[in-house]
């Protein structure tokens, strides 16, 4: 499942109360057709239908975190523990129970910010950071073991940053003496950095390389990268406004796939559209970003995108197909 069906099924969450559809949401929902109207006040007789249990809905961190661990388990879902401590805490009496008292608190949630989608977005971004803490614990850690110490004196981030200038077109050779580092060196040096970044099951090795190597772009779009690193550290909006439309941004990621499917190098099609590999990178960053901050609110506005581009783009290559 790719990004955009994973923010387009949590959207079809944050709605599921309103639609008054089963607990279980089969993976590929059908798209609703109409956003959900507000649902009326509870008169006396739903009170037992309306029920937000121990929920306060102005303490909307509680209930995401509670939605995560009851909805999902693995890494970043609950366990039976924490299921438990739940449902104790918040006076959940049952499953059936908790499905009252999910769907109740959604609605006062959409009614609060004015639709499931818009909650739908906060969830979201709850989430990512939640995902973004734990990895900064799991960078923490990481420093702590020494999975982050110098090899034959070039740390992580002097590494990318090299790396980044090779990527942008540096003169290899002009860069490793600079650095006062021999060709037989940055060979080990390589070698061992690729070495601890596969063995690194948290990614947090790969979390700063891929830091320090956008830090040292001098790509046209750079600055949108770090915009997006400190956004997300941060767990806030960008900044900065798009550098380009989203409809050109997929057109873009199309027109490789097309390259692709005809046995053409994928780059062969950025520079036709006037981009490097280090652009396309710095870009996607910015872009990934943007998507999920505006992803859930949005996604039907994206979900027609989405057509429109892939329509045009099977009208340019009718001799090509993806089934």
């Amino acid at each position: 499942m790719g990004l955009f069906d994973k923010v387009k099924k949590l959207a079809e969450s944050a709605m599921a109360p309103a639609k008054q559809q089963s607990a279980v949401q089969p993976q590929h929902a059908p798209e609703p057709q109409v956003v959900p109207e507000e649902p009326e006040e509870p008169e006396a007789d739903d009170e037992v239908a309306f029920d937000v249990a121990g929920f306060d809905p102005d303490d909307e961190d509680a209930f995401f975190n509670a939605v995560l661990h009851m909805e999902s388990e693995g890494v970043y879902g609950g366990t039976d523990e924490s299921r438990a401590e739940i449902c104790a805490r918040f006076g959940i009496r049952d499953r059936s129970h908790w499905h009252t008292v999910k769907e109740s608190v959604y609605a006062l949630l959409s009614r609060k910010y004015g639709s499931y989608e818009e909650v739908g977005q906060r969830e979201m971004n709850w989430r990512t950071a939640q995902m973004t803490q734990r990895m900064t614990n799991q960078v923490a850690s990481a420093r702590s073991g020494g999975a982050f110490e110098p090899v034959e004196g070039t740390t992580l981030e002097a590494w990318a940053a090299i790396n980044a200038a090779i990527v942008g077109g540096a003169n290899h050779e002009d860069l490793l003496k600079g650095a006062g580092i021999s060709a037989e060196s940055w060979q080990r040096i390589n070698e061992a950095w690729n070495a601890r970044m596969a063995s690194d099951t948290t990614f947090a090795i790969a979390q700063i390389y891929g830091a320090a190597f956008q830090a040292a772009s001098q790509g046209t779009y750079g600055p949108y990268a770090r915009e997006a690193a400190a956004a997300r550290a941060a767990n806030r909006e960008l900044a900065m406004e798009p550098p380009m439309p989203y409809e050109q941004y997929y057109e873009i990621l199309y027109e490789q796939k097309y390259a692709a499917k005809q046995g053409k190098d994928p780059v062969q099609a950025l520079k036709a559209s006037g981009l490097s590999i280090v652009d396309w990178t710095d870009l996607g960053t910015f872009m990934g970003y943007h998507f999920h901050r505006t992803g859930v609110r949005d996604w039907k506005t994206y979900e027609a995108i989405h057509k429109s581009v892939e329509a045009k783009l099977a009208a340019k290559y009718p001799d090509i197909s993806f089934e």
